[in-house]
């Protein structure tokens, strides 16, 4: 595993490798915490969604508070791999989305949806067809091979003629009659009879994986590969060549067929024309636009989307002559997945790896999103005005959300950040300022969370995991970042530089400041736990054991000085001297990744940890023994205890609390 909790989104980015059609995750980078891998239970097929939980957790402690959700106004948040619909029928629509079993179906265009994952409960799909003329029939391509439906849904079945490897590209005929598979096994498969049973056709070069596919009015078939360019078929996928020295060595991740002889092929990340069956190529779209997908409308082909990594959408109605840039609302985004409706112009779909899939029905000016109700919302920072005990604030993989009322609702406030995964909070002591830590950077936000400006925008995209002001001096703050270590701003926010000589390490997930001594500072990285006496000018290491073990919180005991508290994959450690050592601290009663640490203001014996698949857990005891207090299977990364005892959770499942 990487440095740094993953976002994997379940099982989605663990394939971020893979290139499934109409979408390339191969630029998400660096890694992104929490780690989410949310266990399905088995749901019945076709059923609606079932509502938001009421109560979780264990009952093994008599004492184990009931925990509320307190989601409202938080919309679930979902990785989509694909997304495919029938011109026989464009209202049914399947979300294949990066999860085990992450199948979803939607029979009013998006309004509503089911899971429809019955054969393929365990397995994350990466690719999606539907059949043209019978939105019953489907395919999906997994790390596996293929499964197939002609049912809706209902039951998914294994091609056994297709191979068992990673299938990344389907096609079809207009009629359906002719249906091909590509992906990392040699060549391209071929069906003649809908899909039923397959045939494989070599490539001349079957040396690279098959990441596209497209078939033509003429019915050639086009083959788009990972290093050696485009191939075509003339005769359903039995026979292929080579096509067009332009494109001979790119890795092409999206073919598009449409009248009047146009081929698109989406390549390195540039958009290409072909007039000529491939011969040729000329490049239409943006020069600078690094593009992860591309979608163009069958009823208007000079309307094309293309969309990026972080930079928005790129629309042109002359068919690529020129382009406009536009979805403000989704900046900083990854834009992997575009498609159109078969019938009504306008009207096309939208996915991206966090933020879930989005529909506009005025061609690209505004999108709205359509899978707030598929999965559940993922919450990894919360943090409340010290000024007003009301105010609460949450940092998810949309963005800020704020509540005015004690968390009985929520409304998104940083729509001007962008699309951004807020992985830290933190307010200053005066509740002026509000800090949020995204995967680009540091934003500050000095109304409330009303507007917001990047204030490490000239160090350039930093992915930063959390966020910690000083309780001395409100003007220092301090930002665990990917590559930069440790940034510090004197100045409120306002300017902000690393600080890490002798902090040798990738990335800082857990940060602390001591509460007696300003100077003293912890950091929690991917092998140690480092600390500095002079207030980060110069840093030391004090590993956990004799090996490396990542943190992911740090807690100093509010009361006795010098002692500190560190969540790592093994458990909690415990340091009597200021973390000069360490030793295990329960690890016969917790011995799991934990991902939050809080301690309690009112009793200094009682510790909260929070852990990758297992809840909350609680110690009345200094840390000694631990026992699980609620939410089991749920990934916990935030813990907030405000001023009147209330508990409140930022998990994977959304937010808790207990009263």
């Amino acid at each position: 595993m990487s440095p740094g909790k993953l976002v994997l989104l379940t099982a989605g980015l663990a394939l971020i490798t893979l290139l499934a059609v109409g979408c390339d995750l191969g630029a998400t980078e660096p890694p992104i915490e929490p780690s989410p891998t949310v266990l399905l239970t088995p749901t019945p097929v076709l059923t609606p969604l079932p509502p938001p939980i009421e109560t979780a957790g264990p009952t093994r402690s008599p004492v184990t508070p009931q925990w509320h959700p307190a989601n409202q106004g938080i919309p679930a948040q979902i990785g989509v791999a694909a997304v495919g619909s029938a011109p026989s029928d464009p209202s049914v629509i399947y979300l294949a989305a990066y999860e085990p079993g992450g199948l979803y179906r939607s029979d009013d265009g998006g309004e509503t949806w089911l899971l429809v994952n019955s054969g393929i409960q365990s397995l994350a799909p990466i690719a999606l067809a539907v059949h043209p003329a019978d939105a019953n029939i489907a395919w999906i391509g997994t790390v596996i091979g293929t499964y197939r439906t002609v049912d809706g849904g209902q039951s998914w079945h294994p091609m056994v003629d297709l191979p068992q490897t990673p299938i990344y590209a389907f096609a079809s005929s207009a009629d359906g009659d002719h249906v091909y598979a590509g992906g990392e096994s040699p060549g391209v498969w071929h069906s003649d009879d809908g899909g039923q049973n397959w045939s494989p056709g070599a490539l001349a070069d079957a040396s690279n994986s098959v990441l596209s596919l497209a078939v033509a009015e003429d019915g050639t078939v086009y083959a788009g590969t990972a290093g050696r360019g485009v191939w075509a078929s003339q005769d359903q996928g039995e026979t292929w060549r080579a096509v067009g020295d332009d494109l001979a060595s790119a890795h092409v991740t999206i073919l598009h067929s449409l009248k009047e002889d146009r081929l698109y092929a989406l390549a390195d990340g540039h958009l290409y024309l072909s007039r000529d069956g491939g011969k040729t190529w000329q490049m239409v779209g943006p020069p600078e636009f690094q593009a992860l997908s591309f979608g163009a409308e069958a009823g208007r082909p000079d309307w094309l989307y293309l969309g990026s990594k972080g930079e928005g959408l790129a629309l042109s109605h002359d068919g690529g002559v020129s382009w406009n840039l536009t979805g403000e609302e989704l900046r900083h985004a990854d834009i992997t997945c575009l498609m159109s409706d078969a019938v009504t112009p306008g009207l096309v779909y939208l996915g991206t790896p966090y933020n879930g899939l989005y529909r506009t029905t005025d061609g690209g000016r505004s999108w709205r999103l359509i899978s707030g109700a598929v999965a559940k919302p993922l919450v990894a920072a919360l943090a409340q005005d010290p000024t007003h005990p009301g105010h609460l604030y949450a940092g998810t993989l949309d963005g800020v959300y704020r509540s005015e009322d004690g968390g009985e609702h929520w409304r998104l406030v940083s729509s001007t950040m962008g699309k951004l995964f807020v992985q830290g909070l933190a307010i200053s002591p005066s509740g002026k300022r509000i800090f949020a830590g995204t995967r680009v950077g540091v934003f500050v936000s000095e109304d409330g969370g009303q507007t917001w400006h990047w204030a490490t925008e000239d160090l350039g995209e930093i992915a930063v995991f959390t966020v910690a002001v000083d309780p001395h001096d409100e003007a220092r703050i301090y930002a665990g970042s990917w590559g930069h270590n440790v940034l510090r701003s004197t100045d409120g926010g306002e300017t902000w530089a690393p600080i890490h000589h002798g902090l040798e390490t990738l990335s800082v997930h857990a940060f602390t400041i001591d509460p007696t001594d300003p100077q003293r500072l912890y950091a929690g990285t991917v092998e140690a736990v480092y600390r500095s006496t002079d207030g980060g000018e110069t840093w030391q290491a004090s590993p956990l054991t004799s090996r490396s073990l990542t943190t992911f919180a740090l807690v100093a005991d509010p009361v006795e000085p010098g002692v500190l508290f560190a969540g790592t994959t093994e458990g909690i450690y415990r340091s009597a001297d200021h973390g000069q050592t360490w030793e295990a601290a329960g690890k016969d009663s917790l011995d799991t990744t934990v991902t939050a640490l809080h301690a309690d203001p009112t009793d200094p014996l009682v510790l909260y940890a929070g852990t990758e698949h297992h809840g909350l857990f609680r110690s009345t005891d200094g840390g000694q023994h631990w026992q699980p207090w609620g939410l089991d299977g749920a990934s916990t990364y935030t813990i907030l205890v405000d001023p009147a005892g209330t508990i409140w959770l930022g998990t994977d499942q959304g937010i808790f609390r207990n009263r």
